[in-house]
């Protein structure tokens, strides 16, 4: 999300802490996916998630919801040129990539990311924002998702249920979100270093929900976690394991 320029200190400090928390989650990975993990019984099925064709990934590549079946999905929404949430949200996942590497478990799970962004940015920004957070985007196990707008609202909204509104600057470096679309809490939204979006400088902004989702390998979701930059490695886990472990 675009920010004043008095605003760059206190992004790298934030930036720095994205940076930490993706090499402590990876230290940690191991000691995780090695300890005892309750198999639990997994959540209900909520509703089936989206079928999809002709949306093309991070490398400019077709994929369609058949290919990922079979396999866990953690679904979430990013936003190229955001330097809140998004940022924090994909430190996590690529600290959430190295456990799963070492328990043997990154084959059996893809980590899908939505571009909500589709008028504006594509598989080049979506690539240097991968990069930016620890996220190769050459990793198999990776597919950050765009399409037409017409496509992505389809999937997004009509198939997750998640909305997301483009709002244009003020003028003041600060664009306003939507009252729908408002983060609510009385913590301040963090504010992350975007080298992507410092070179951008676009002059809007995408609100959208701080959602993470865990779909099954029939394509069902499972989970909905309404503050996606809050879901700890070690949750995900014991999310996946209880999904891998349920037949039903």
């Amino acid at each position: 999300m675009t920010q004043q320029a008095g605003a760059r200190g206190r992004m790298m400090v934030f930036g720095m802490v994205a940076v930490l928390c993706v090499v402590l989650a990876g230290a940690a990975g191991w000691l995780l996916g090695h300890g005892a993990t309750p198999p639990g019984r997994a959540p209900e099925v909520l509703f089936d998630a989206p079928r999809f064709k002709g949306l093309i990934n991070q490398n400019g590549t077709k994929v369609s919801s058949r290919q990922l079946l079979g396999k866990v999905q953690v679904v979430t929404f990013l936003f190229p040129y955001c330097n809140t949430f998004c940022p924090v949200v994909a430190a996590h996942l690529v600290g959430f990539e190295n456990t799963l590497a070492a328990t043997g478990l990154a084959d059996r799970v893809e980590v899908v990311a939505y571009d909500v962004d589709p008028g504006g940015t594509g598989p080049k920004q979506m690539r240097g924002f991968l990069r930016e957070y620890g996220w190769d985007p050459a990793n198999p196990h990776w597919q950050y998702l765009t399409g037409t707008p017409e496509q992505v609202r389809r999937v997004v909204t009509g198939g997750y249920h998640v909305d997301y509104e483009k709002v244009m600057d003020s003028g003041s470096g600060d664009a306003q979100a939507s009252p729908a679309l408002a983060v609510t809490g009385s913590d301040p939204q963090p504010v992350v270093a975007n080298p992507l979006a410092d070179k951008a400088h676009v002059d809007y902004d995408i609100t959208h929900e701080d959602v993470m989702m865990v779909v099954d390998p029939q394509g069902r979701v499972r989970r909905i976690y309404n503050q996606a930059d809050a879901v700890g490695t070690g949750e995900l886990l014991r999310e996946v394991h209880r999904v891998l472990g349920s037949h039903g």
